[in-house]
Formats: C-alpha cells, structure tokens, sequence
C-alpha cells in the first residue's frame, strides 16, 4: 500500500540505552530470578556452549565429512576408495563405514563464561524479537518505531562498556550464541525475558501497539482488485494462504475470522501478563484495519 513504509520510523537509539542501562545494572538480580537453579544450568547458557556429548558428536560430524571427502576424491593412499554411503543404506552398512573412520580426538574443556554478559546479549536479542511482532509509539505520535537489530545490539554493548560489564574480557563485545543453536532459538521459551523488557519500558514514555502489516496489505489487494481484468489483484482465503500465494475468491470477512482463532504471539502473551490487557490493536477487528488503512491512506 502507498503509505504504510511512510508509518515506520526506528525506535531512538538513546531509549534502548536507557532501558539497558536500568537492567543492566540488576543482572545479577535478574539471573536468579531467571535460572534460580543456576545459570550454567539453564538453557540460555547452552545457548553459547556446546557440552561434552555435543562436543564429541561435532567432531564426529567433522571427522564423518573429511573421512566422506577423502574416499572420494583425497590423495592419501593409505585410504580405501570405497565410495559413499548408497542412498539408503543398511544399519550395517552405517556401522561399517563409520568403523573405518580414524580415532576421534576429542578432548572437552569447559570454556570460561560471563553469566552477565550471556544475559545481557540475550536481553538485546529479545528485544528484537519483540519488535517483530508489537511496534513501540512515543506519547506524541502514531508512528510505528521498529528495533534495527544492529542499533539494539551496539546500544547493549555501549551500555555493558560504561557499566564495565566487559571487565575481563580481552575484547569489548558480546559472547555469540552457538552457530548451529540459532537454528533452535525458536525452541527456547522467550517469555521471561519479553516480561523484563516490556517491564522496563514501563518507565519510558514509550508503549507497545500490535500492528498486523499482512492484514493490511490483503485490504489493500482487496480493495484495489480489478475482477474483470485479466491481471487483476490476486486475493486469499487467509494469511498462510497470503505466505503460500493460493489465491482465491475474495472473502475479507473470512480472513478476518481466521485470523481471530489465531493464538497470541509469545511477545503479545508477554504483553498481557505485565499489563493483563491484551496491547492496542490486538485481537485485530475488520472495522479497526478498515479505518487503521483509511487513516493511512489519508496521510497521501
């Protein structure tokens, strides 16, 4: 549509350094109120570290490559060019290739770590995901303020400097979650970590507002579509249809009827156990997203 772009605008630099400046100063607070069993049992902390079985299985899958990449195409005659696995192999023929492998070497060591500093990187990280689903508004304006990861993170990281959270650390900057863990992340409950971020704002003149962009495009696709024309604006029985491109007879009622049995996103659920109120916008409502686009438009 011609003017949702012109309602974005990002959320300030100094409030996130504020708001980090106020959490960062209890993370020790906030540890135990998080993992009262112990950080290193949690399951932030493996979100930076590999443990012991994790560690042998990586170098096994190491090991397991270079072995598969020799026997095809390596040099070193002292390995059998037996080929690769078939495309279904037998549990025997699984046993037998992986016993001609070499010894592993594998020697695991525990690496030092900063419970701070760990916490204090997630804290940034969920502060981009909830802008992925809520958009911040200042007092004064009706813009939607989005969360660049990139600000978010050197925010956090200035405020971990002045706070010398970094103290001991060779280098100023925030322990990285384990490469192929970030696949997982998904997995991991956010939910007490929203509830401390959406907590914090609470004592800035920021708030948080639900905006479905989706839901406003399909009106726009809706309202603009030429059902006559051979090209015409293809329409969708509803969102997943929307992501999946299956187009269908319109029916703005329908998709607004799904969409309500939709369950709560785990920021919007963050939201409703801070305030016990569901955030402005949320459940959306075909009347709400009609005069929302309207309001829109007119800014044209």
């Amino acid at each position: 549509m011609t003017n949702l772009l012109n309602n974005y605008k990002l959320l300030p630099r100094r409030v996130m350094i504020s708001v980090f400046t106020d959490l960062f100063k209890i993370l020790p607070e906030l540890i135990e109120e998080l993992t009262p069993q112990g950080w290193e049992k949690s399951v932030y902390h493996a979100l930076f570290h590999l443990n012991a079985r994790e560690y042998f299985f990586e170098k096994l899958y190491y090991k397991v490559i270079d072995h598969n990449f020799e026997v095809q195409f390596g040099t070193d005659s002292r390995i059998q060019k037996t080929g690769v696995l078939s495309d279904n192999p037998s549990e025997e023929e699984i046993w037998e290739w992986l016993n001609a492998i070499g010894p592993i070497k594998a020697h695991y060591k525990k690496e030092p770590y900063s419970p701070e500093l760990e916490l204090a990187s997630l804290l940034s990280e969920t502060l981009v995901f909830i802008s992925s689903c809520l958009y911040f508004q200042s007092k004064d304006s009706d813009l939607w303020l989005e969360v660049h990861p990139e600000v978010a993170g050197n925010a956090a990281a200035i405020v971990a400097r002045d706070l010398e959270i970094f103290e001991g650390s060779s280098y100023m900057q925030f322990p990285k979650i384990y490469w192929y863990k970030r696949m997982l992340i998904h997995n991991v409950k956010w939910l007490p970590l929203m509830k401390i971020i959406i907590r914090a704002f609470q004592k800035t003149e920021y708030s948080l507002v639900y905006v479905d962009t989706e839901l406003l495009h399909i009106i726009d696709e809706h309202l603009h579509a030429d059902h006559e024309a051979p090209n015409k604006i293809p329409n969708y029985k509803n969102k997943e249809h929307y992501r999946l491109g299956i187009t269908s007879d319109p029916d703005i009622d329908e998709v607004f009827d799904n969409t309500a049995r939709e369950l709560p996103s785990e920021a919007v659920v963050a939201y409703f156990d801070v305030y016990g109120d569901w955030p402005p916008g949320y459940p959306p409502t075909k009347e709400e997203y009609f005069a929302l686009y309207n309001k829109l438009e007119g800014k044209g």
